[in-house]
Parts: C-alpha cells; sequence; structure tokens
C-alpha cells in the first residue's frame, strides 16, 4: 500500500505600517452627528497579521487630538455656556478587520483554482484602552481641568469620585485596501471609537455648589466651571447645581486615516 503525500501553503503574512490622517469628537460641546469643524492631527503605528485572505488581526498606537468649543456649535445655550476643550488621546489596542473580497493575488499560497484581488473594502471591530486628559485656556495657558473637579467631584458634599483619565473603548468602522506591488499595501480607514466616559471633554452633569467649589478647590476652578460670565451678554449669577451637560449621552472620537504598510510573507508549506 503506497502513502501519497500532497503538499500546499496555507496563506500567511504579516505587516507593519503607519497612518496619519485627522481626529474628531462627539459630545455635549459638539452636538452635531459629524462635522468637519473640529478636526485635529491624528497618525500612529500598527502591525497587521493577515490569517486567510478575508481575515485579518491589527494591534496599533495610535496619537489623536480631539477639541471643540461651544463658540463654534451654533446652538444658542451652548453658546451661553461659553466652555470650550482640547485633550490629547493615546489609544492601544486590537482589532479584527473583514475582506469583503479574498484579498492579495500576489501570495504564492492561494489556490490557483480560485480569483483572489488586490482590492478590497472591509470591515473592522475589537477594544481598545485610552489616556486623554481635557484642558481649556485659561488667561494664556492651557489648564488641566480633571484636578479642578470643575461639576464637584471629590467635594466634601457629596461621593462622586474623580473620573478616570484613563478608559476603555470599543473601535469600529470601514475602510478600503490596495496592494499596489507584492508588499506594499495602502489603506484609506473611516473609524469610530465608543467611549464609556462622558468626560472626554470634562462635561457630563450639573453645576456643583460653586460657593464650594471656590473655597475647597480655589478660584480657577469655579472660574473654568462656568465660563458665561466671560461674555458680555452672559449670566452673572449663581448657577450652583444648574445643568451643565448632558450625562445620558456618552462621548465618542473619530479616527479617519490613511495608511501604508509593508507585507512580509511566511506561507508554511503543509503536507496532507
Amino acid at each position: 500500500m503506497a502513502a501519497i503525500s500532497l503538499n500546499g501553503f496555507s496563506q500567511a503574512s504579516s505587516e507593519i505600517g503607519i497612518s496619519t490622517g485627522f481626529s474628531s469628537y462627539l459630545g455635549d460641546l459638539q452636538p452635531q452627528d459629524y462635522t468637519y469643524r473640529d478636526v485635529s492631527f491624528a497618525g500612529g503605528i500598527f502591525a497587521r497579521h493577515n490569517v486567510t485572505p478575508e481575515l485579518s488581526f491589527r494591534s496599533f498606537l495610535n496619537y489623536a487630538r480631539v477639541r471643540a468649543s461651544d463658540a463654534n456649535s451654533g446652538v444658542q445655550s451652548h453658546i451661553e455656556r461659553n466652555l470650550h476643550f482640547r485633550s490629547d488621546i493615546v489609544e492601544a489596542g486590537i482589532v479584527s478587520e473583514i475582506n469583503v473580497l479574498p484579498f492579495d493575488s500576489y501570495h504564492g499560497g492561494n489556490r490557483r483554482s480560485r480569483r483572489y484581488f488586490n482590492i478590497t473594502p472591509y470591515v473592522f471591530g475589537g477594544v481598545n484602552i485610552f489616556h486623554f486628559n481635557p484642558k481649556a485656556e485659561y488667561k494664556g495657558s492651557w489648564v488641566e481641568l480633571q484636578p479642578l473637579h470643575t461639576e464637584g467631584q471629590d467635594m466634601s458634599y457629596n461621593g462622586q469620585a474623580p473620573y478616570s483619565l484613563t478608559q476603555i473603548a470599543i473601535p469600529f468602522g470601514l475602510g478600503f485596501k490596495y496592494q499596489t506591488s507584492g508588499h506594499i499595501c495602502i489603506s484609506i480607514e473611516m473609524g469610530a471609537r465608543k467611549t464609556f466616559t462622558d468626560h472626554l471633554d470634562d462635561v457630563s452633569g450639573n453645576y456643583p455648589d460653586m460657593t464650594q467649589l471656590e473655597l475647597e478647590n480655589g478660584t480657577i476652578a469655579s472660574d473654568m466651571s462656568y465660563r458665561g460670565d466671560e461674555l458680555s451678554t452672559g449670566f452673572k449669577g449663581d448657577m450652583s447645581f444648574q445643568q451643565r451637560g448632558n450625562s445620558s449621552n456618552k462621548d465618542w472620537y473619530l479616527i479617519n486615516t490613511i495608511s501604508v504598510s509593508y507585507k512580509f510573507y511566511h506561507a508554511k508549506r503543509r503536507s496532507y
């Protein structure tokens, strides 16, 4: 009895790449579903492992800045609130990518009986961890907002804990890949991050007891909590316990990029 061995190749490849693009934010200071008004720079590095022509896993490390101002909101009540912020975000995570078409016609391990493409749309989703730090401009300097407890966190009259500057998010979106040669791949991607915090912009619930805030945290804290009185038409009275933000809606940030990667092939021979 003769044993017959057939040899084949399983597709596998890896990539390293860089990305650049722009970022934006959705939250209490930016009420529109999507806008290009307050975009900022985003960029990062990534590594992608292509398991099959349809499935890849990508790990990434990105930097992005988000910012917004009530003055640009187009909503009168927001304009009168007169808040603004910016925050630098560093995120790291992993996502799975699903290619709509079997991708990489250059790979030598692809079965000849099947058609492969060097261009495909894809969708992705996963999980990441990110660090942020909202700031606002005050007398010519950018001041960190979280330590000021602008909504009464960690004050003597309540048990509200300060929000954490490190959080979990769910990244997802869609993109378009094009492999220009056997080793170079270009991608365009639109991605959203669903967060579980409402403090990306330091705005969530109500104004605190403004007198107590100044006593415990100083004049700068009360000045940064309510800034409507800086406007000539703004309310000059006590805003204690009035609504400041909408705590029922969590914040989002968006990262849209173009990336270039270099692909390494490591097809493995198998016998069956």
